[in-house]
């Protein structure tokens, strides 16, 4: 029988899990308290939270969620790190594990997909929301103004040509 501090801290693990979304596992063993300090600080700046958990109660709410597949990421000291989306979040701690060597990307669990650390190296190198969001908005409107020249063009040849079957023979257009 599970006792009760277990039981809410699993509830707890439950509740961030569903609110994050997506969850990127770091390792931290090495990790002095001063750099684990200037990750938090970092971290919340950045706009994305950390969780620090318990292997065993984190994989008990992972299995209840259904997400058992980020088991296999949580080795030894294990946090979650989360923030607005998983390629921003990914980059942040690329960029501060070039700084602090000590910091050990274990893994992601995206869109119910469990990711390894070279993956999550990759999910770094992707373009982000705000990105993606701006192609896409500007190949949109590429594509609108390329189908408004051609319409308009086609519209103008068609004038051109009942214009001249409207003048006279004989007639030069002004």
């Amino acid at each position: 029988m599970p006792n009760r501090v277990n039981q809410l801290q699993v509830a707890a693990y439950k509740k961030a899990f569903k609110e994050a979304g997506f969850l990127i596992a770091v390792g931290y063993p090495k990790l002095s308290v001063k750099g684990i300090d200037e990750l938090r600080g970092k971290l919340a700046a950045f706009g994305g939270r950390m969780l620090f958990i318990r292997n065993r109660l984190a994989g008990i709410a992972l299995r209840e969620l259904g997400q058992d597949g980020v088991l296999a990421i949580c080795k030894g000291q294990t946090a979650f790190v989360w923030g607005e989306d998983p390629v921003s979040t990914a980059r942040f701690l690329v960029d501060f594990k070039r700084e602090h060597a000590e910091l050990q990307l274990h893994g992601a669990l995206v869109e119910k997909a469990a990711l390894d650390s070279l993956q999550v190296l990759e999910l770094s190198k992707s373009p982000t929301k705000a990105e993606l969001k701006s192609i896409i908005s500007g190949q949109a409107s590429s594509m609108g103004g390329r189908l408004s020249a051609q319409a308009l063009s086609s519209g103008a040849r068609l004038a051109s040509q009942i214009k001249k079957k409207a003048e006279p023979e004989g007639e030069v257009a002004a």
